[in-house]
């Protein structure tokens, strides 16, 4: 990695609206020669309040350069423990480290990947996550049948995914009257089922919870997977803030146990595989520390517990792009043959445009573009027409 002090002068921010409730918001961080670097926020004030605390956080590192994206957290004279207490401040600082990243491996002329690491590569794989297809768009809720699910699932094996993932559980919230399966678990198990029936036995399934469940239903919903031939199980219950409780589920489950997805920092992911709390951890590049972090993260869980991480991407594309460069970094030959990323497809259809040259997913995997960083910038046009642009 480069020596050389990164000195950031200017700051922009993007949102475009995708549908419903939902945004993309991006940052740009760039030197003063014409190196940019581009990262994604995300979650409740992506726009307002963590785009305000991410502007204050460039200000300050404006005034106290780093050398490295990985001093980001130093400079600014925050704390892990910090970081992973506070998701707001986390996901400033994760947007930062990815953008000066990025910057900094365009002006060494270098792909993201090489510049963390890793061996440059066309591809990393995919699973498709169906939710994202079938939340609410402006016009109102969507079908959540089971048919319906059973037509999204059917639709993502059409497009190339060996994986498919759902999160069928709208119905069901902890504390529930009733021991074992709760009533309100039904419906989501119905739409498992259809899900499926309609990719056959030979497409992995996977199940995100979305933290709904408690020990006993989460045991009880567990074996009643099985019937589906369910291969992953993710957040019944969260377990960062629950660790005690999804390890009892793990040691009852007989499939693999996901989650973690909100974590900060390479300890906290890897309390959760050391202490058996769970099977893989989900780092995600907006909320782990950024790329180069979520690299550090695969690298030191997957020589220990191979197969142990799969990056959390529910994604725009600019996380998304990041996401596969990180996952090709920590990836074979340094750590073998990675577990696939994760890719909330059906979304919107105009998503490729957000980048110049636009995103390319097909066949179950993204294509990295050749070029330095990313190898992709925010196409201006896109973003005039469907968003807006500002700095602070």
């Amino acid at each position: 990695m480069t020596a050389e002090k990164f000195n950031i002068a200017g700051v922009n921010f993007s949102s475009i609206h995708v549908r419903g409730s939902h945004d993309w918001v991006f940052v740009e961080v760039s030197d003063g020669d014409g190196h940019t670097g581009l990262a994604e926020l995300a979650g409740p004030g992506a726009a307002t309040e963590i785009a305000r605390l991410t502007a204050e956080y460039a200000e300050r590192l404006r005034l106290s350069p780093p050398t490295d994206e990985s001093e980001v957290v130093s400079v600014l004279g925050l704390t892990v423990a910090q970081l992973e207490g506070d998701r707001k401040m986390a996901t400033a600082v994760s947007a930062l480290r990815t953008a000066i990243a990025d910057a900094q491996s365009r002006r060494a002329g270098v792909s993201l990947t090489e510049f963390l690491g890793g061996e440059k590569t066309d591809s990393v794989k995919l699973y498709g996550n169906l939710n994202r297809s079938m939340l609410p768009d402006d016009d109102g809720p969507r079908d959540r049948s089971p048919e319906a699910f059973a037509t999204a699932a059917r639709r993502a094996v059409s497009l190339g995914y060996e994986v498919v993932k759902c999160a069928p559980f709208d119905e069901a919230r902890a504390p529930f009257e009733e021991p074992g399966l709760p009533e309100a678990a039904r419906a989501g198990v119905d739409r498992i089922a259809a899900v499926r029936e309609a990719i056959g036995d030979d497409v992995a399934l996977f199940v995100d919870c979305h933290s709904r469940f408690d020990v006993d239903s989460a045991v009880a919903l567990e074996i009643t997977l099985r019937e589906s031939n369910v291969a992953w199980y993710e957040e019944a219950v969260d377990g960062i803030e629950h660790p005690d409780l999804m390890k009892r589920i793990r040691e009852r489950a007989t499939m693999d146990v996901a989650g973690a997805e909100t974590g900060y920092g390479v300890a906290v992911f890897r309390r959760m595989i050391e202490g058996g709390v769970m099977d893989v951890v989900m780092p995600d590049v907006k909320f782990c520390g950024g790329a180069g972090e979520a690299v550090k993260i695969g690298r030191i869980l997957e020589s220990f517990a191979p197969r142990s991480v799969s990056m959390h991407s529910p994604s725009g594309p600019a996380s998304q792009l990041a996401s596969a460069h990180a996952t090709a970094a920590f990836a074979y030959p340094s750590t073998g043959e990675p577990r696939p990323l994760e890719h909330a497809w059906g979304e919107a259809e105009w998503r490729p445009s957000v980048l110049e040259p636009p995103e390319r997913i097909g066949g179950g995997s993204i294509y990295i573009p050749d070029g330095p960083g990313l190898g992709a910038r925010l196409d201006p046009a896109t973003v005039a027409r469907r968003g807006r642009r500002w700095s602070l």
